[in-house]
């Protein structure tokens, strides 16, 4: 399978889909009529349907080419949703199991309720990212950031770093650096990289806090009994508390769900004698990636 990030499927004629989401839950009822309810999905996936309408010669050629390319339901592709393609204040990061890294999100919010939908597919050169609200430059320098615009990661560059060494493994950790960077202060979470000896894995990629610092020795609450630790970085990156949000525009991710397209001739129109085709069905369904 593959997928093609690029053209996406084309604007004018997503523009007249019939598109909406759709969830799968489990419905269980009793003797008495109540019932239980069971979420199978905590996302929806998206069904379009781009036929059943008729359509120019070009359309129809533009329609045929994208299915034919796609070899029907076997490669994915890019469509805009245009009833929800722009984030213009819900947009959110949720921080993943990577140090660094944050998917990028979007809130739809009904009274007490809320879902948090992934953003896989942001278009290229249309997403911002803002910290504090403040706008993050794109860039390697500290504190800038990358966003990929295939996977809806963003990728912060560390605000500050160093290299550890003497460590002092216990019921809480111990190590120093060569000089504590301004920004580290007791509470705040370092991430940690290529320490050796880390047996139980409760530094190396993981978030833990600062609970001292005495001269150039840091403390952190970390259990590492019993291990020897050599080496390694620790990090500073935006912290859990922090506002980290975007703007901008994102693609659906998505498949045809037919191996089979129809259309049929419908009449002639213009003074060229332009043809005017009808199709039938022609779903397109979101896929997870």
């Amino acid at each position: 399978m593959t997928f093609l990030e690029s053209p996406r499927f084309p604007d004018n004629i997503a523009f007249g889909a019939t598109v909406g989401p759709t969830f799968s839950t489990v419905v269980a009822t009793v003797y008495s009529g109540r019932e239980q309810r069971t979420p199978a999905w905590t996302q929806s996936r998206l069904q379009f349907e781009v036929g059943r309408r008729a359509m120019n010669a070009i359309d129809t050629a533009a329609l045929d080419a994208f299915f034919r390319a796609a070899q029907g339901k076997a490669n994915g592709f890019r469509i805009k949703d245009w009833t929800d393609y722009l984030d213009a204040g819900a947009g959110v990061l949720i921080q993943t199991t990577t140090p660094g890294v944050w998917q990028m999100a979007k809130n739809y919010v009904a009274g007490a309720l809320s879902n948090q939908r992934l953003i896989r597919k942001p278009v290229y050169g249309l997403v911002a990212i803002q910290r504090g609200g403040v706008a993050a430059i794109a860039g390697g320098s500290a504190g800038n950031v990358s966003i990929d615009s295939t996977t809806g990661l963003v990728t912060f560059v560390a605000d500050s770093a160093a290299t550890c060494s003497a460590w002092s493994a216990g019921a809480t950790t111990s190590f120093m650096v060569p000089s504590v960077p301004a920004a580290w202060t007791v509470g705040k979470q370092l991430s940690f990289s290529g320490i050796t000896g880390d047996a139980g894995g409760v530094l190396n990629g993981k978030s833990v806090a600062i609970t001292a610092i005495n001269g150039t020795t840091v403390t952190v609450s970390a259990a590492t009994t019993g291990d020897t630790l050599t080496g390694g970085t620790a990090q500073l990156y935006p912290q859990p508390n922090e506002s980290l949000t975007w703007t901008g525009q994102f693609d659906v991710p998505v498949r045809f769900d037919t191996d089979q397209m129809q259309k049929q001739i419908l009449d002639r129109s213009g003074p060229s004698g332009d043809l005017i085709v009808t199709w039938d069905s022609v779903p397109i369904i979101e896929i997870r990636v």
